[in-house]
């Protein structure tokens, strides 16, 4: 019973209050920092995908080209596409042999 009446008290209070003492642009602030946050976390998305792709990109790279150097095996020249003898256009044609 003594929990009703506080409660009435101090739902009392509350309707006393004036409803306009809040400023003017009080919601022109919610809606700005609620576009704030919008742009914060439209520019993390956008860098989580860049550092997705660079990271995709960067590991095609290295797969079609090789690591340089030391990384990996050393190649051959008459392995790579552009010293092979065999896969010239004159390598092809001769069927003989």
């Amino acid at each position: 019973m003594a929990d009703e009446q506080t409660l009435d008290a101090m739902l009392g209070k509350l309707a006393s209050h004036d409803v306009r003492a809040l400023p003017d642009d009080f919601m022109h602030g919610v809606w700005q920092r609620a576009g704030q946050l919008g742009e914060i976390a439209e520019r993390r998305r956008r860098m989580a995908l860049f550092a997705g792709l660079f990271v995709v990109g960067l590991g095609a790279g290295a797969g079609t080209i090789g690591w340089p150097g030391y990384y990996g095996p050393p190649q051959k020249a008459e392995d790579s596409l552009t010293g092979s003898e065999q896969l010239s256009p004159s390598a092809l044609l001769r069927v003989g042999r």
